[in-house]
């Protein structure tokens, strides 16, 4: 899909990411057996949409301290030194850098920034579409979901070669945003 045409009320403009209808979320294998989950629950971002959908950028910043993974000892530990280090990384950022056609489905590629550390990681993204949201004015809103591994250590994040907890984090989004008049 390179024309907006084919994607039905498509409109360019610049949407604000509703944190209220949308997760930020990751899993990553403990003990090699089970997985770990939890999301943050404080994070904004803007998604432009362009004439042409591959033109179209995102942005995302993410509360490191927000972490919440349902047990308050274990989010003590994840904000820590050890791994998030908040109090010297806060924040984490994703800026897209191009936009990909994956079938019906889309790549975004782009750079992500945690514990100030910057990787290039793609992302496999589905457009859900744009529909109005009653509930704020019949304002139009888009959805997206998107997931993406990346390697934790790449970021310095946790104890290299762990035998409890995986390199590999696997991360999941869903976003609704909503467009800026």
């Amino acid at each position: 899909m390179s024309a907006p045409t084919t994607i039905p009320g498509y409109v360019t403009g610049t949407w604000a990411v509703d944190a209220t209808h949308s997760d930020v979320a990751y899993s990553v294998k403990h003990l090699g057996i089970a997985k770990s989950r939890g999301n943050f629950t404080g994070f904004t971002g803007t998604v432009v949409t362009a004439e042409n959908i591959l033109d179209s950028q995102v942005t995302v910043e993410i509360d490191a301290a927000s972490v919440a993974s349902g047990n308050g000892q274990r989010d003590d530990h994840l904000k820590s030194g050890d791994f998030f280090d908040v109090a010297n990384h806060p924040t984490i950022a994703f800026r897209s850098t191009g936009i990909r056609e994956d079938g019906d489905d889309y790549k975004i590629d782009g750079e992500l920034t945690w514990r100030g550390v910057t990787v290039p990681v793609t992302l496999d993204a589905e457009f859900n579409g744009i529909n109005p949201n009653p509930s704020n004015n019949n304002t139009d809103t888009i959805g997206v979901s998107a997931t993406a591994t990346v390697n934790r250590r790449d970021f310095g994040v946790g104890p290299e070669g762990n035998a409890f907890l995986s390199e590999k984090v696997k991360i999941d989004i869903e976003i609704q945003a909503a467009l800026q008049s």
